[in-house]
């Protein structure tokens, strides 16, 4: 096992404020777990939670805040243009040490955090053309998250965790070497791109252990709606909440 293990805590992608997306993935059986707005920083998201880790759809609120001079670096506003800039949408939070790992960081302190706690991201993520790279603030798995938080997960639907996060970026864009450490150390899969498209994908996992499908969430500059694609999932079938086929 990697001596610097790092687990995958959640990922975001940049929607439209309130995006089709939402309702795409209700269509698909999940539900939301939390929404949450960041004051200071310009964002609001809506956050669907398997048992392992959770999808945040983030959306931008206020651009003055998110290019004001403590957020600007995070690069969030270009990340939230990505169908017209081409930037990447996508963010990967762990648990556990990137510095530790070999990753140089740089401490972002946003103003909705309490005083003194800052997000240690990746120096790498200055290139919007990356994903943003960081430690999660929260240090538990959803499964441990408080009963009033957590809900039922996506469990009523018969889903357990998601794995096997693979990552695509655009054409032309190499993997820096922050996406390369964390891919080694947390089994991150990435693959080369295919023109200006961008995406990620998760193996759903049924709560009796059994592989239930694909999710994949393509990111394609100059398509508006639920990312050209989203309910196509393949052999995504939820499973009985009580293990049985």
């Amino acid at each position: 096992m990697n001596a610097h293990r790092l687990e995958i805590d959640h990922v975001f992608v940049f929607i439209e404020p309130d995006g089709p997306e939402i309702d795409a993935l209700r269509r698909l059986g999940l539900v939301e777990t939390y929404r949450r707005a960041h004051p200071g920083q310009g964002t609001a998201n809506v956050c669907f939670a398997f048992d392992n880790l959770y999808l945040e759809l983030l959306w931008l609120t206020s651009e003055a805040e998110a290019r004001s001079g403590p957020i600007a670096r995070t690069r969030l506003w270009e990340r939230s243009r990505w169908r017209t800039l081409g930037t990447c949408p996508f963010g990967i939070a762990v648990r556990g040490d990137l510095a530790d790992a070999g990753v140089p960081v740089w401490d972002y302190r946003p103003p909705y955090l309490p005083s003194g706690m800052g997000i240690p991201v990746a120096t790498d993520s200055d290139d919007p053309m990356q994903p943003m790279l960081f430690v999660s603030p929260g240090r538990e798995a959803p499964r441990d998250w408080p009963a009033e938080r957590r809900g039922r997960l996506q469990r009523d639907a018969g889903w357990g965790e998601a794995r096997g996060l693979v990552l695509r970026l655009a054409a032309g864009v190499a993997p820096c070497a922050a996406l390369v450490s964390l891919a080694a150390a947390s089994g991150l899969t990435l693959l080369p791109g295919e023109g200006a498209a961008q995406g990620l994908t998760l193996d759903l996992v049924g709560v009796d252990g059994s592989m239930a499908g694909t999710l994949p969430i393509p990111a394609v500059p100059g398509v508006s709606g639920d990312f050209g694609g989203l309910q196509s999932v393949r052999s995504l079938e939820p499973p009985s909440p009580k293990g049985s086929r």
